[in-house]
C-alpha cells in the first residue's frame, strides 16, 4: 500500500498493513510499525523507528537534523511509540550526541504545527494543541495537557497530568497535576477537570490539593512545604510523584504569584 510517487529506501522496514502516501519520502534505516499510515509529503528521516497503527498527517518531518550547532551528523534515534495521532506540518527532530535519542511515548495527539525539538521526551496519553513548541531536552509527562501556542524552554519539564493554558512560555518546571496560566506563568491550582477524566476519585483529588495548599498556598519556602507534605500528607503514589519530581527540579518550579523555587 505504498504509493508509486512515494520514495522508500531499500533499508527501511515497513510493517504490514501500513500505508504510504503521494510524495512521502523515507530514508534508510527507518522502521515503520504495522498498521501506520503516513500521509502526503511527509519525510522521515534516517534512524527513526514508529511503532504500530499511529496516523501521521501530510507534511511532517519526522527525525529531521535538530536546529543545534552543536550536532555534526553523529547517529542518533528518534523513536515514536503506537497509536499515536500527529497532525499537519509537526516537526521532530532526532536527538544531539551520539546513540542519544528523542523520545514519544504512545496514544499522543500532537496537532497541527507543532515542533518537538531534539533530545525530548514525551511520555504517554499527552494532547500538544496546535504550535506548541518544545525547546532542546525539554519533557512532558503522561496525560498532560499543553494548550495552543504553548512555548517550552529548553530543560523545562511539564509534570504528568497537568496543563498549561493556551499562549504563555514555560521557563521553569511545572509539578505533576497542576493548572498553570499567566504572564508570568503562575500556579493556578490543581487540574481537577483532568483529573476527573482520568479516573481520579474524590479521596484522591482531595489529598493533591491538600499538598497544593502546603505547597503554593502557605509562607514556606519549597524545601519547607516539602517536608511538611511529608509529615502531614498521606504518603501514596501521587504524592511521592509530586515530590521526587520537586526534589529532582534542576530550573526550580513554578510557583503560585510567579515566584519560582
Amino acid at each position: 500500500m505504498i504509493h508509486p510517487t512515494a520514495i522508500v529506501h531499500k533499508t527501511a522496514r515497513i510493517g504490514d498493513n501500513v500505508r504510504i502516501g503521494p510524495h512521502v519520502r523515507i530514508e534508510e534505516d527507518v522502521t515503520i510499525g504495522d498498521g501506520t499510515e503516513i500521509m502526503d509529503g511527509t519525510i522521515i528521516f534516517s534512524n527513526t523507528i514508529i511503532g504500530n497503527n499511529n496516523q501521521i498527517f501530510p507534511y511532517c518531518i519526522i527525525g529531521g537534523v535538530p536546529q543545534d550547532k552543536k550536532y555534526a551528523g553523529e547517529p542518533s534515534l528518534t523513536l515514536i511509540g503506537d497509536n499515536n495521532t500527529i497532525r499537519e506540518f509537526t516537526t521532530i527532530h532526532k536527538p544531539v550526541g551520539e546513540k542519544e535519542k528523542t523520545l514519544i511515548g504512545s496514544a499522543n495527539y500532537i496537532m497541527a504545527y507543532c515542533h518537538i525539538a531534539h533530545n525530548c521526551i514525551i511520555g504517554s496519553n499527552t494532547i500538544l494543541v496546535n504550535n506548541v513548541t518544545l525547546g532542546g531536552y525539554a519533557e512532558v509527562g503522561d496525560f498532560a495537557y499543553l494548550s495552543g501556542f504553548v512555548a517550552i524552554h529548553q530543560f523545562t519539564r511539564i509534570g504528568a497530568y497537568s496543563i498549561v493554558g493556551g499562549g504563555y512560555r514555560v521557563i521553569k518546571d511545572v509539578v505533576p497535576f497542576a493548572l498553570a496560566a499567566g504572564e508570568p506563568l503562575t500556579i493556578r491550582g490543581v487540574n481537577s477537570v483532568g483529573l476527573r477524566r482520568n479516573g481520579f476519585s474524590k479521596e484522591r483529588r482531595e489529598v493533591i490539593k491538600d499538598a497544593f495548599r502546603i505547597l503554593f498556598k502557605s509562607n514556606l519556602n519549597t524545601k519547607q512545604a516539602i517536608e511538611k507534605i511529608k509529615e502531614e500528607i498521606p504518603m501514596n503514589n501521587d504524592i511521592r510523584m509530586l515530590i521526587e519530581f520537586i526534589e529532582t527540579s534542576k530550573r526550580g518550579i513554578v510557583k503560585k504569584g510567579g515566584k519560582d523555587a
